[in-house]
């Protein structure tokens, strides 16, 4: 099947010169740039190119020629001509569909954003040298691609299979333990999940976007949870892991 063409990119995407600064950054630890040191992190920026996909924005991204990885933000990824299951979440220092880094006619993903999210793209030939020239890198990224691998495997096996109401509570569990503030203590202590819309959330484990409304229409009359433009406050968690039943907490 020949490739979609490659629409002209939009003004939220048009390239900036790159900060340094996100070198200094803090990413999370099982994270490709988590992975990597300073040094490392700059010499990658030094060869990239910056773009920034507003939250609730989708676009296409190709991988014959470049690379990317998130610097800041929340990215819900879904391979070209992939279905609402094979939905995958990508945060900061995160390479976008790492698997085409070894595939040498690349491929396409979509990818919408989740949280107003910062990325950019390295030159395919710039990133393979650099992981040639630097084997603790190679370690980095490959250490990063099985966490990948294990999250996806947890959602896949532990969030969507069940009832649309168990799999709601069980992506909105595993986003808490992923994502979620705490927003109190003792025995108020409760949980914010922010950036994910109703829509995001039915999309993530593909269910219906009424079954997703009147799953929280009943979770607010109970007073489980409370919601605002895209933000999820869980004011009863282990109510809530009540209602997902017999599922592990995430780890990382």
């Amino acid at each position: 099947m020949p490739r979609p063409r490659q629409r002209p990119p939009d003004p939220d995407g048009a390239p900036a010169a790159p900060s340094l600064l996100y070198s200094h950054h803090r990413y999370p630890p099982h994270s490709f740039f988590g992975l990597l040191d300073e040094t490392h992190r700059e010499a990658l920026l030094r060869r990239a190119s910056l773009s920034r996909l507003k939250k609730g924005n989708s676009k296409n991204l190709y991988f014959e020629t470049s690379m990317g990885i998130i610097l800041f933000g929340i990215l819900r990824e879904t391979p070209y001509m992939g279905g609402s299951i094979n939905t995958r979440l990508r945060t900061a220092g995160d390479i976008v569909e790492s698997s085409t880094v070894f595939d040498r006619t690349g491929g396409n993903v979509s990818v919408h954003g989740v949280q107003s999210t910062t990325l950019i793209a390295i030159t395919r030939h710039a990133f393979t040298t650099f992981l040639d020239n630097h084997p603790a890198a190679m370690t980095a990224l490959a250490r990063s691609m099985a966490q990948r691998e294990k999250l996806d495997l947890y959602l896949d096996v532990h969030v969507r299979h069940g009832t649309a109401p168990t799999r709601i509570a069980r992506y909105l569990c595993f986003l808490a333990d992923f994502l979620g503030e705490d927003t109190g203590n003792g025995p108020h202590r409760g949980l914010r999940i922010s950036g994910f819309s109703q829509t995001d959330i039915a999309d993530g484990i593909g269910a219906s976007r009424a079954s997703v409304e009147n799953f929280f229409r009943e979770q607010r009359l109970a007073g489980r949870v409370t919601t605002a433009y895209r933000v999820i406050d869980i004011l009863d968690p282990g109510g809530l892991r009540a209602q997902a039943g017999n599922m592990p907490v995430w780890q990382h």
